[in-house]
C-alpha cells in the first residue's frame, strides 16, 4: 500500500531527526512557545481546560507542556521512542502527564475515554489514504458529546522551499535532506477548510475552522456526535 510505504518513511526520517527537532522548530521554552503562540492557545483553551485530553503525535512534548498547564489529565501519545525521550525529559507544570508509544492510526493501546482528543502539526503528515482510517482510530477514543482540536501550519515561503513533488495520491511532497546525504520523501499537506471539513463531519454535531495569518497556523475545532 503506498499510503503504508510513505507513513514508513516518515517514521524512519523522524526517528532520524528527533535530536534537532526543537532548534528546528524554533523552540527553546514552553514559556517563550506560549509567548508567540498566544492567540492560538486562546482559541485552544476552552477546549482541553479541566478535560482529560488525548494528545496525538506529541512530539517532544512543546505542546503537552501547554495542555498540562490546563487540562485535568493528558495522555500523550507518539509511536517514536526517540521523540517520546525527549518528551519526558521535560518539565510539566503539574504532574498530569502519562506518556504512551503508539500509532496514531490504531491507538489500540489507550485504555478508557476522553474528553477532548489534540494534535498539532499533524494532520499535514496524514497520507491522503489514510485519513479515514485515523479519524476512525481518534473518534473511537471519544465520549459523544466530546472535543476534538486539530491545528497545523499554512504555507509558508520556509516550507514551500522544500516542495519536491506531487505523488500519484496527490500527496504535498518535501524532500527532506541530512548534511551526511541521507534524504527522506515527507508528507506535507495543506488541506482546504472543505477537505476538512469532508473528512470530520460525519462525526461533527459543530466545526468550526479558523485562521491566523500572522502565525501562519489553521485551527479546527469540533463536537463530537
Amino acid at each position: 500500500m503506498r499510503g503504508r510505504r510513505r507513513i514508513e518513511e516518515m517514521n524512519a526520517y523522524y526517528d532520524k531527526v528527533a535530536p534537532l527537532h526543537d532548534k528546528f522548530m524554533g523552540y527553546t521554552t514552553n514559556e517563550a512557545m506560549e509567548e508567540l503562540l498566544a492567540p492560538i492557545i486562546e482559541w485552544v483553551e476552552p477546549f482541553v481546560s479541566d478535560r482529560d485530553v488525548l494528545e496525538i503525535a506529541c512530539g517532544t512534548g512543546n505542546w503537552t507542556q501547554v495542555l498540562s498547564r490546563r487540562a485535568k489529565a493528558v495522555v500523550a501519545t507518539d509511536r517514536s521512542p526517540a521523540y517520546l525521550r525527549i518528551a519526558r525529559s521535560k518539565t510539566y507544570a503539574r504532574d498530569n502527564v502519562t506518556f504512551l508509544n503508539e500509532d496514531a492510526y490504531s491507538l489500540e493501546g489507550v485504555k478508557g475515554e476522553f474528553d477532548t482528543a489534540f494534535a498539532a502539526d499533524w494532520w499535514s503528515h496524514i497520507p491522503r489514504s489514510h485519513v479515514p482510517v485515523f479519524a476512525r482510530s481518534m473518534m473511537e477514543k471519544l465520549r459523544r458529546g466530546s472535543a476534538v482540536v486539530l491545528l497545523d501550519m499554512l504555507p509558508s515561503p520556509g516550507l514551500d522551499a522544500m516542495f519536491s513533488h506531487y505523488d500519484e495520491d496527490g500527496n504535498c511532497i518535501h524532500m527532506r535532506r541530512f548534511d551526511d546525504g541521507t534524504e527522506f520523501e515527507v508528507v506535507k499537506n495543506f488541506p482546504a477548510e472543505s477537505e476538512l471539513r469532508e473528512a470530520l463531519g460525519e462525526y461533527a454535531d459543530e466545526m468550526e475552522y479558523r485562521e491566523h495569518d500572522g502565525l501562519r497556523r489553521w485551527v479546527l475545532t469540533l463536537k463530537v456526535r
